[in-house]
């Protein structure tokens, strides 16, 4: 049994109160923070830092997580609160539907292909069976065995949300042309994934004894009591506002509505929804990776309701210094309803709007990163 959370409680504590202010709203002017170099899946690490069997061992996934925990309370003084996290890739749902998913070497497991090919194809789609389909025994393995062997908070596995599972099943072209010809198809199918992601994440924590309304965390970040989801949307990006709040909102409401409220995640630019998001009743929050792009951010968070709090994220920026510049000093973000996180990785980082292959040192970043993000915080 590790001690990470007796070692960190203080800590922790301090770090929960000032991400529950956050959402809130009750730091007018001011943020909490997150540097994380404890992260769950691989991507963006060095190949010789990823353990045999990372997704294949309960064990080792375990103790990597713990050992990242470790290594980030030694180096970093920021707001983070470490949670465990059966990471199995992006394709977990839609394994239980048939999708096939690679595990590569040295890789975040992989979606691969769709299973359906025909709008008829459709009707014969039925809810899994969570003991036996896909990938779900795996993640149940992996979440009984952190729960019994740690008292740090164990966070279901990667959720990805009704729209990311129904064009994972189908296919972007096909999807997309059946919105328009065969509306009440797709509707059934957005309703189907749906119900299996709700009764996915109910066995989910029923088997880590965690509450519907609570969520250990969103993609290393804190999740206030009272929000029991976070799922990504990645492909709103690509989506027109009416064809997302016909055909997605519905859905997401009804999801975020069985937990409690929600966070929904995406990467890129979804501004377009500014004015459906802001519709939704059950909407606590926003994860956004900008890819560095400081305008859209600073426009997601002006534009969006004052009580939907914007997670800003992104992998740590190449220019990191001239990106939170623009952010805090020439922007002037609101810091209002606002946190902010910096994911380090040693081989990646966005500029000009996408993702660049570099090489980086931990030790030369992360703590410049800290210094940056804790002047702008103006946390006292």
């Amino acid at each position: 049994m590790d001690n990470i959370q007796e070692l960190y409680k203080e800590r922790n504590k301090v770090s929960k109160d000032l991400i529950t202010r956050a959402f809130c709203g009750e730091l007018a002017g001011a943020f909490p923070y997150v540097i994380n170099n404890a992260n769950y899946f691989v991507f963006g690490e060095e190949p010789e830092a990823i353990p045999d069997r990372y997704f294949q061992e309960p064990a080792v996934m375990y103790k990597r997580q713990v050992e990242q925990f470790g290594h980030h309370y030694e180096t970093v003084e920021d707001h983070y609160v470490p949670y465990l996290m059966p990471f199995m890739g992006t394709g977990v749902l839609c394994s239980a539907f048939g999708s096939r998913i690679e595990f590569m070497d040295k890789m975040d497991p992989a979606h691969s292909g769709t299973v359906v090919e025909r709008v008829e194809d459709l009707d014969r789609l039925r809810l899994p069976d969570m003991e036996k389909d896909g990938l779900m025994p795996h993640v149940i393995k992996f979440l009984r065995y952190f729960k019994s062997h740690s008292d740090i908070p164990v966070g279901i596995t990667d959720c990805q949300g009704p729209l990311t599972t129904a064009l994972q099943l189908c296919g972007y072209d096909k999807l997309f042309y059946w919105m328009y010809d065969y509306p009440k198809k797709v509707h059934g199918l957005m309703e189907l994934v749906t119900e299996a992601l709700i009764r996915w994440v109910k066995l989910q924590k029923e088997v880590i004894g965690e509450p519907l309304n609570c969520c250990a965390g969103d993609q290393g970040i804190y999740v206030p009591e009272g929000i029991g989801i976070w799922f990504a949307d990645d492909d709103a990006i690509i989506l027109s506002a009416d064809l997302y709040e016909e055909f997605v909102i519905p859905y997401n409401e009804r999801l975020m509505e069985a937990f409690g409220g929600g966070i929904i995640h995406w990467c890129g630019c979804a501004n377009q929804h500014i004015g459906n998001l802001n519709k939704m009743k059950f909407l606590r929050g926003v994860n956004n990776f900008s890819l560095a792009d400081a305008k859209s951010l600073y426009d997601l968070r002006v534009g969006l309701k004052k009580d939907i709090a914007l997670i800003a994220c992104d992998f740590t920026p190449l220019d990191y210094e001239g990106f939170y510049q623009t952010l805090f000093e020439d922007m002037k973000i609101p810091r209002e309803g606002l946190v902010v996180q910096s994911l380090f990785s040693p081989l990646t980082g966005p500029a000009d709007r996408k993702y660049q292959l570099m090489r980086r040192e931990e030790k030369t970043v992360v703590p410049h990163v800290a210094a940056i993000l804790g002047r702008y915080a103006s946390l006292e």
